[in-house]
Order: C-alpha cells, then sequence, then structure tokens
C-alpha cells in the first residue's frame, strides 16, 4: 500500500499525476514507480489511459476508486457515448483489472484516428496559473483530445511540450518542467477560430459529464429522429444520403472538413457520415460526432439532455377526433396514429384512428395548431357517424345539402350511404319523393362533379384534355352523360394533330447519338472521382434517357457500343482499385491490398472476388497484407 500519492489536480491526466509521485518520491528506476502504483514491473506507462487503475486505487487506500479515476482523469469519457454498450464494458474492464493492451484499437484512436497528436500538449496560460498558485504545472487531459487544437479556458493554441515520448525510454513518465515551458510565447490566430472554440468546448462537456446510461444505440436514434425532423430521412428512417450531404456540404465548407480530416467522398459507401447515420458497429472519430450534432442541434448539452425525445410530424398525442356528429368532436382521445409515406412527395401521412371508427388522415409535418384539426381524407366515418346519419334519414325530413352540413361530408357521400344503410330516402324511385326530389339529388352532384374537374384544371393549367380527363375519370364519364355540352366548353382544346410530320431518320440520329456517347465516355473514365458507366448515367446527364431506353433497337451501332463499355459493379469495383493503385505507383508509395481495399470502399466479400485481378496490376505482387480488417 502507497503511503503517499500525489492528488491528481482537476482534469489531470492519471499519467501526469503518477510522474509527479515519481519526482516526488525520488524514485531512480521507473519500474519501482510501476510497482508500488500497479504490482507489476511490466506495465507500459499509457499517455491518455492507464491501468489497472483498480489496482492503484486500492495501494493509494482507496481514497480514488476506478470509475473516478476513469472518469475523471483519462480521455475514455470523449469516446465513451460513441461505443456500443459490450464494447463499453469490455474496453473499461481492460482499464480496471489490466493493462489496458488493445484498447485504442477498440476505442478507435488506431483504426481510422485522424488529427493525431504526436506529443504532449499544454496551454502556456493555464501551466503559467498553476505555477504561480500551486507551484507546478500539469498535464492536462482535455489538451491532450485529437481534434483539439485550442484551450477552452483561455482560447488561444495549444503548445507542444519539447520532451516527447519518442525520445526517451517507453517505461518513463514525463513531467512538465517549467523551465521547459515556452509561457510568453502563445497565440490565438487559427484558421476557422469559432468552430475551433466550439469544438473544444463541446469535447470538454464530454469529458466532465459523465453518461453512463447512454450508449452509442441511443446516440444514434438521436440522430435519426433530428434527421427526420429536417426531412433528411424516409417515414422508415432510411437516411436520405444524398440530401444529408448536400446539406452537411454546405453548411462546413471543404477547406475546414479536410483541415481536421473529415472530408466525405459521396460516392464512398463507408465514407464516415454514412456510417455514423446507419446502425454500424464501426467507430466513428468523436470529432466527427461533434461536427454532426452541431450541424444538427447546435448544442451538445441540449443535445444529450434530451434523448428520449422523439420528433413526431404530427406533434405529440393524443390527438383530437374530428368526428362532427360525436361527444368527443375535437376531443384529444386518438392514441393509435399509424406513420406512412406519400410515394409521390415522400413527405409523412398520418393516419389517426378513433375508438369511435372514424379514421381520417393528412399529410404531414404539421406547422401550426390549426393543422391538428385538419382532415386531408377521410378513411372510415365508423359505426357512431353512420348510426347519427341513419337517424336523420329515417326522420326523412332534411334535404340532401342539409344532410351534407349536418354530417360534415359531401352530396355523393349521403347518397352512397343511403343506399347501404338501406333506408332508400334519396331513391326517388321507391319511396315515391316529389318530382322535385330527383332533380336535386340530379343537380347537387353534377355540381359537385364539375367543380371537382374545373379545380383540377386550375391545379394543373398546362394539362392536356386527356389528362384532366384521367385524373377525373369518374366525373367526366358522369358530366358526359348528362351534359357533354359544358365538357365541350370548359374543358381543355383538343390538342391538333399536325400532318406532314417528317419521320425520324434512325440511322443518322444512331450515328449522331454514337458520337456524343463516345465523347461522354473518354470523360467519364478520366473523372477525378470514378463513376460506375451506366446506361442512366449516359442518359440523364446527356439528356438522351428515353430515347436509349425505349428506341435502342433502332440504334444498332449505339446499342453495340454501349454493350461494350457499360460497367457491372464487379468491373466498376476493379476499376476503382486500378486507379488507386496507378496513383501509388507513380507516387513510389508501398501498395497493401487492405488499404487499396480501404480507399476504394469496397466489402471484404466483394473483395475477396477480384483480388487475383488486382495482384496481377502492373504485373507484379502487391504486398498480401490481410485485407479482411472488417470481418
Amino acid at each position: 500500500m502507497i503511503h503517499f500519492f500525489t492528488d491528481p489536480y482537476e482534469n489531470e491526466l492519471l499519467y501526469s499525476a503518477i510522474a509527479r509521485y515519481h519526482f516526488y518520491t525520488g524514485n531512480v528506476d521507473f519500474k519501482d514507480t510501476l510497482e508500488e502504483c500497479f504490482e507489476s514491473r511490466n506495465v507500459i506507462p499509457s499517455l491518455e489511459i492507464g491501468g489497472p487503475v483498480n489496482t492503484l486505487g486500492k495501494n493509494i487506500g482507496g481514497k480514488y476508486d476506478a470509475d473516478f479515476i476513469i472518469n475523471k482523469h483519462t480521455i475514455f469519457p470523449y469516446y465513451a457515448l460513441f461505443l456500443p454498450e459490450d464494447r463499453r464494458q469490455d474496453i473499461l474492464s481492460n482499464i480496471k483489472y489490466k493493462n489496458c493492451s488493445g484498447i485504442y484499437a477498440q476505442i478507435g484512436i488506431v483504426a481510422g484516428s485522424i488529427c493525431e497528436k504526436d506529443g504532449i500538449y499544454y496551454c502556456p496560460l493555464c501551466s503559467s496559473e498553476e505555477i504561480e498558485q500551486q507551484g507546478e504545472a500539469y498535464i492536462h487531459r482535455e489538451h491532450q483530445l485529437q481534434g483539439i487544437y485550442q484551450c477552452v479556458h483561455h482560447k488561444i493554441n495549444l503548445k507542444k511540450y519539447r520532451v516527447s515520448k519518442v525520445n526517451i525510454s517507453r517505461l518513463e513518465y514525463i513531467r512538465l518542467d517549467k523551465n521547459l515551458l515556452e509561457l510568453n510565447e502563445y497565440s490565438n490566430n487559427i484558421i476557422y477560430p469559432d468552430i475551433m472554440q466550439k469544438l473544444s468546448r463541446d469535447a470538454y462537456y464530454l469529458l466532465n459529464h459523465g453518461y453512463s446510461d447512454i450508449y452509442k444505440d441511443r446516440i444514434s436514434e438521436k440522430y435519426k429522429n433530428l434527421l427526420y425532423e429536417r426531412g433528411l430521412t424516409t417515414s422508415s428512417m432510411r437516411v436520405k444520403q444524398h440530401e444529408l450531404y448536400q446539406e452537411f456540404s454546405n453548411f462546413y465548407s471543404k477547406e475546414l472538413l479536410s483541415f481536421l480530416e473529415s472530408s466525405i467522398d459521396e460516392d464512398n459507401e463507408y465514407n464516415w457520415l454514412k456510417v455514423v447515420t446507419r446502425n454500424s458497429d464501426r467507430t466513428v472519430h468523436p470529432i466527427r460526432h461533434l461536427l454532426l450534432i452541431n450541424f444538427l442541434q447546435g448544442d451538445i448539452s441540449r443535445f444529450l439532455g434530451d434523448l428520449k425525445v422523439k420528433f413526431n410530424p404530427f406533434g405529440n398525442g393524443p390527438w383530437p377526433c374530428l368526428n362532427k356528429v360525436s361527444v368527443h368532436y375535437k376531443a384529444n382521445v386518438i392514441n393509435n396514429l399509424k406513420i406512412t409515406e406519400d410515394y409521390k412527395t415522400r413527405l409523412p401521412v398520418g393516419t389517426f384512428s378513433c375508438e369511435c371508427g372514424f379514421v381520417y388522415s393528412r399529410k404531414g409535418p404539421d406547422k401550426t395548431e390549426d393543422d391538428r384539426y385538419r382532415i386531408g381524407r377521410i378513411k372510415s366515418f365508423g359505426s357512431v357517424w353512420e348510426d347519427k346519419l341513419y337517424g336523420y334519414l329515417k326522420e326523412h325530413k332534411y334535404g340532401l345539402r342539409e344532410l351534407a352540413r349536418l354530417m360534415n361530408c359531401d352530396l355523393k357521400t349521403i347518397l352512397k350511404f343511403d343506399a347501404l344503410l338501406g333506408i332508400n330516402y334519396l331513391n326517388y324511385e321507391t319511396i315515391g319523393i316529389d318530382d322535385e326530389a330527383p332533380d336535386e339529388s340530379d343537380d347537387a352532384m353534377l355540381e359537385v362533379y364539375k367543380k371537382t374537374i374545373l379545380d383540377t384544371i386550375a391545379d394543373y393549367p398546362e394539362a392536356k384534355r386527356s389528362e384532366i380527363r384521367n385524373r377525373c375519370k369518374k366525373e367526366y364519364i358522369y358530366i358526359y352523360r348528362k351534359n357533354k355540352k359544358w365538357l365541350d366548353e370548359n374543358m381543355p382544346e383538343k390538342t391538333k394533330i399536325v400532318s406532314g410530320i417528317k419521320k425520324v431518320d434512325w440511322n443518322k440520329r444512331d450515328s449522331e447519338l454514337l458520337s456524343i456517347i463516345k465523347v461522354k465516355h473518354v470523360e467519364l473514365l478520366n473523372r477525378e472521382i470514378p463513376t460506375r458507366v451506366t446506361i442512366s448515367l449516359f442518359g440523364k446527364e446527356l439528356g438522351i434517357l428515353s430515347e436509349i431506353e425505349k428506341n435502342i433497337d433502332k440504334l444498332p451501332a449505339t446499342q453495340k457500343y454501349l454493350s461494350d463499355i457499360l460497367e457491372t459493379v464487379q468491373q466498376f469495383q476493379m476499376r476503382r482499385c486500378k486507379i488507386i493503385i496507378q496513383k501509388k505507383i507513380e507516387a513510389g508509395e508501398q501498395i497493401r491490398l487492405w488499404e487499396i481495399q480501404r480507399l476504394a470502399g469496397i466489402r471484404s466479400n466483394d473483395f475477396r472476388k477480384i483480388i487475383g485481378y488486382i495482384k496481377r496490376i502492373d504485373g507484379g505482387e502487391i504486398n498480401g497484407e490481410s485485407c479482411y480488417q472488417n470481418k
């Protein structure tokens, strides 16, 4: 048991506290210090996270337990929130009871590490204040975080300490020596100062607010909710990756993302923005999470404070029943809401089902409080509504229009239910109502259908006569039978057929298309970012998609050329790999299989199928290091 230990300062790394302990005890051999602290002479000192901390806690008399040391004096909280639960628990167990072997790879500091720091960093003003107040400076954990370049307290640039771990024995602990600190030389001149300071504050917040019950799955769920709120997911919560990429790229400059080593290749299926918004076990660096959180919500405390709140395009339930004849009309009694997606607009569609049987739907999202009381379409009136109408019809004292007003529906609905309910009050042939009634019913229906057609014409002013007819088939047929003259006067004019149109010269057209496709093919192959050569790509970029899809059999030369140059997915993958290899050869760089796979963004199963081809490129053998690092 250690009878004396240097109590860690606020946010001091455990590494720094042990370095001071070694200095004050006067130990000459660092192995003695390791044995006193960890009961082992084989522990390798680690700057950011060290272990086994459970042994250290016991040896200093239980003053600090393992959880306290990890949460307050290592950088682990910076990574913890973005780890799956099982992996976080494995890492914590390793830190507490083992020598931390392999935890950096598990956290993601090695694999995919960005903004790597190659030494110990400090803030000159922090160090000056500490020397003045307690006679010594110490290593702050917030200053060692990857991607953080400014001191969160003084908003000045961090400086690299003169002594580096690469210049000493790996068993040594480095202590900040005030004689080696450059305390009077500092600067706040850094590019993107606002976002750099924002990232510093957010990273510091992560370090100092424990969220032991929050794991990666809840963070991912919150991302989906915020993306859904911004219209960047479908109703089934599938992320609209292209739209997200566009908005994210407009929010951050390419230069900033490049500076933070977080550039995004939209065509790469494994770019970090796609990985972080998918349900994937892959680890994404905290700095990239902070960039996404800042983009989605800005305030990290707000982001973490309401993780359980889900965005609903129709507000929070219960929702009002809009059955006008029900005793609970406009009361918030509906708890059954189903959200789907409009197949044309991709907007959310909510279907609200009340226990009274009334079911209605509308498109969202709701933008005002009044939207809660809006009906887009009634899907079912229900037994309460039908019973009320049944009673009105049995009374035989209301006209068609009055019934429609009372029941809050259109005229044809009243007519339909009059027959369905078996009353036939408005069926004039069977109940013998006066001669005026049939005219009233027919006229009302006719007026309703005329209005429908006129509204459709107003909504689609450029539509041809046939388009209006297809959109209003039922109404068109009814009016055609009752008042054909009205259709002739109000429908769009018939399109005149122009005679004498010259037929297409398909031979000439074949030659023209072949020429422009060949030019386009050369341009595609020379693009900086490789693009798969497909028929739809030619069609969309040249504006000839319909022509080559519908008339390809009339274009033999074009068809043959396309069949020779179009790429399968595997061929495109091989071309991407070839381009990467050629660039490395030109740069004189070593070529490794795993690196080719990662740069090309190809799944391991697919990569196995083309390894033989890749090894034959340039007629030589490529370094055969394992390419299945993501198995």
